[in-house]
């Protein structure tokens, strides 16, 4: 074969190759195959996605600072059905989601393993200039310390929260450790711009009887996951309140375990993948979104990679659902 003639083959082929959308494990794993920006100060987008890959905070099995990394590979088996103009096709609903909603993935926030505290401080201000270029900061977990450092960085708009967990993360110290994934709802229970938060799924044997008495939010409401397979999502659900901001964490340990069995602390009973994806999509209706993160996922529990896949799709599933409720800032 000539050179010149070579040539053009190779060219048709690079051609080809920027035309089709890929295989789901070709290419750099972002989340869904999304564009990169990793200088917040280029950040034009509708949707920001950011891992924060720290298990600092973690007190039993270690390792959901891989947990970034496994969510965005598992995303990846979705990228092939993703056109950024008409967004993703559900069957079951029988419309595209996310239809020309602009998502970059900013890869993952800075974080110094050995200092909790002053890496909750880069997060905040990582989420303020994301915030500030006019993006809804999706952030992917990382143990639950890091929704704290999140929310902090909407002191300018009150909030409710959503947090579907099995522990109510209520503890004030850990042996004089103020700053763990057993707290997180208690320092944001401190924050003067969240009027009130809602816990749904709790469950199991790490929930001592005083701590709803000591350390509940005044404006609180618990739903057990026994209460939510004995009532119904739908009934659970009518009892979050509608509000102007809505914030929402997803332990992924909220889920049963035969489910999501990759977290440090999985308990049993727990939501389906359907009761939680029915919540979500009750949340969207209840506010404006204003950003969400999802943690404790912990690839080293996780070896059919199941928990990090279920992970990426409730994310899709919320972005889904709570988008066309969005108002713009």
């Amino acid at each position: 074969m000539c050179f010149e003639k070579r040539k053009c083959q190779v060219r048709r082929m690079e051609m080809q190759a920027e035309q089709r959308i890929g295989f789901g494990y070709e290419g750099v794993p972002s989340f869904c195959r999304t564009p990169l920006c990793c200088n917040l100060e280029e950040l034009e987008t509708d949707v920001a996605i950011a891992g924060i890959c720290i298990d600092t905070g973690t007190t039993y099995r270690s390792g959901t600072r891989f947990g970034p990394k496994a969510i965005r590979e598992a995303s990846m088996i979705y990228s092939m059905g993703y056109l950024p103009q008409l967004g993703f096709f559900d069957v079951e609903q029988q419309t595209y989601l996310l239809s020309g909603v602009r998502m970059v993935d900013c890869g993952d926030i800075p974080t110094i393993p050995t200092l909790l505290t002053e890496t909750m401080d880069i997060i905040t201000q990582s989420i303020r200039e994301v915030r500030a270029r006019g993006a809804m900061p999706v952030i992917l977990g990382g143990d639950h310390s890091i929704s704290f450092p999140i929310v902090r960085a909407f002191d300018d708009l009150e909030l409710h929260l959503v947090q579907f967990d099995t522990h109510l993360d209520l503890m004030d110290d850990v042996f004089g450790i103020r700053h763990s994934h057993a707290n997180p709802m208690k320092r944001i229970s401190e924050l003067k711009n969240v009027t009130g938060l809602t816990h749904i799924g709790i469950r199991g044997l790490q929930n001592p009887p005083d701590w709803s008495e000591r350390t509940l939010h005044p404006k609180s409401s618990v739903y057990t996951a026994a209460q939510v397979h004995a009532n119904g999502v739908e009934a659970i659900a009518a009892q979050i309140p509608s509000c102007d901001n809505l914030y929402i964490s997803i332990d992924i340990d909220s889920l049963d375990p035969s489910v999501a069995p990759g977290t440090g602390t999985p308990e049993f009973g727990g939501l389906s993948y359907l009761q939680l994806r029915q919540f979500l999509m009750a949340c969207a209706k209840k506010g404006r979104l204003a950003g969400f993160d999802l943690v404790e996922v912990n690839p080293l529990y996780d070896p059919t990679g199941r928990t990090a896949q279920v992970a990426a799709r409730l994310i899709l599933d919320l972005l889904g659902a709570a988008w066309p409720e969005r108002p713009p800032l």
